[in-house]
């Protein structure tokens, strides 16, 4: 019996994700590393977002910056 990732290797559908990419020079391809700037740092850590926090009442209210 054989399994749907076989029937894809012979279709031609399926590749090999663990084959490096090899360019007409024989050398391999790396990805360059991305670069951020401080703002997109700062974004993806969440140090932009508003805070909120636990008043009289239980009431949750956004303090600090950004009010």
């Amino acid at each position: 019996m054989r399994t749907l990732q076989d029937q894809l290797k012979e279709k031609g559908f399926f590749k090999d994700h663990n084959t490096e990419v090899k360019l007409e020079s024989g050398k391999s391809w790396r990805r360059k590393p991305e670069k951020l700037s401080d703002r997109d740092l700062r974004e993806l850590m969440g140090t932009n977002r508003p805070t909120y926090g636990r008043k009289k009442g239980g009431a949750i209210r956004q303090i600090g910056r950004g009010r």
